[in-house]
């Protein structure tokens, strides 16, 4: 009994000691893009994808480092529109697919955040960077009414013509099969 709890605290002890050692800036930083849920809505209306106009917060930190260079959550969320608006590739990737209400949080490697170069002042070149992402509001381009009215009349005016192109082709050749016929009569 002694032996089992004096065996349970060390585990326990070592545990924590391991845990608190290896702090990110030991760790080796990401080399492809990461991401976690942190929070799930409980219902997921719509969700971000390509052509989606999205209002999210963020807070952004650098690998290593405890404290946000970027945080929105003070102020206003930004409005982005996937797919035609440039926001860093990492961050577009990661957020393609959550719902509204999700919140993730997103391993950015080097190479998908701000390179070689970095930002300066704030990320060093050739590191990562980490971002906590809460989509606000998504604004899919299907959930607009004027989408679908837009899609309905082009759908009417291509069976129309279709309909329309059919009737003037058969007219079209019932018209050449009776002047070839009248050509034979006269001869």
């Amino acid at each position: 009994m002694l032996f089992s709890n004096i065996f349970k605290l060390s585990a326990l002890i070592t545990l924590v000691a391991t845990v608190y050692a290896n702090n990110e800036a030991d760790l080796e930083q990401p080399t492809k893009l990461l991401g976690g849920v942190l929070k799930r809505p409980e219902k997921c209306g719509f969700k971000v994808s390509s052509n989606s106009e999205v209002l999210y917060h963020y807070r952004a930190r650098v690998w290593g480092e405890d404290e946000f260079y970027e945080n929105t959550y003070e102020g206003e969320p930004l409005k982005v529109k996937f797919g035609r608006d440039k926001i860093m590739k990492g961050l577009e990737q990661g957020m393609h697919g959550m719902c509204e209400g999700e919140v993730r949080r997103l391993l950015i490697p080097a190479e998908y955040a701000y390179g070689e170069i970095g930002l300066p002042h704030l990320v060093p070149g050739n590191t990562a960077v980490i971002y906590e992402v809460e989509v606000v509001d998504v604004n899919s381009p299907f959930s607009n009414p004027w989408f679908w009215t837009g899609l309905s009349f082009m759908a009417f005016v291509y069976v129309y013509y279709g309909r329309l192109q059919k009737f003037l082709t058969k007219s079209d050749s019932s018209d050449y099969l009776k002047n070839k016929a009248a050509e034979k009569k006269s001869e």
